[in-house]
């Protein structure tokens, strides 16, 4: 059992997945920076140069083996602009992201 809104086994909302892998996937932003943005824990030393994380829900979200992780955070994330509410399409595709993943059930 989990908190209404957050991923099973992944510690993280959908609608926070789905917005680090559009900054990721979509917005071309360094893993580094993507990390600072979303995870709530501060990072410091050798761990801070990368986030395995991302690249599991990339991993996870992976349609097919010729796929790229980018390519394949980018498409979920795509999928996840489309379900955002009519009212979000002038925000910024992150927040689109976001929103669309928070209605994903």
């Amino acid at each position: 059992m989990v908190p209404r809104g957050v991923a099973s086994r992944r510690h993280y909302s959908q609608a926070a997945i789905c917005m680090a892998l559009a900054l990721w996937g979509l917005m071309a932003m360094p893993v580094e920076e993507v990390r600072q943005r979303v995870c709530a824990w501060r990072v410091r030393g050798p761990a801070s140069t990368g986030w395995s994380t991302l690249r599991r829900w990339a991993r996870a979200a992976r349609a097919f083996a010729g796929q790229t992780l980018r390519e394949a955070a980018a498409r979920t994330a795509q999928v996840a602009v489309g379900r955002a509410p009519p009212g979000e399409r002038g925000a910024p595709l992150w927040a689109q992201a976001f929103a669309g993943g928070a209605s994903m059930p």
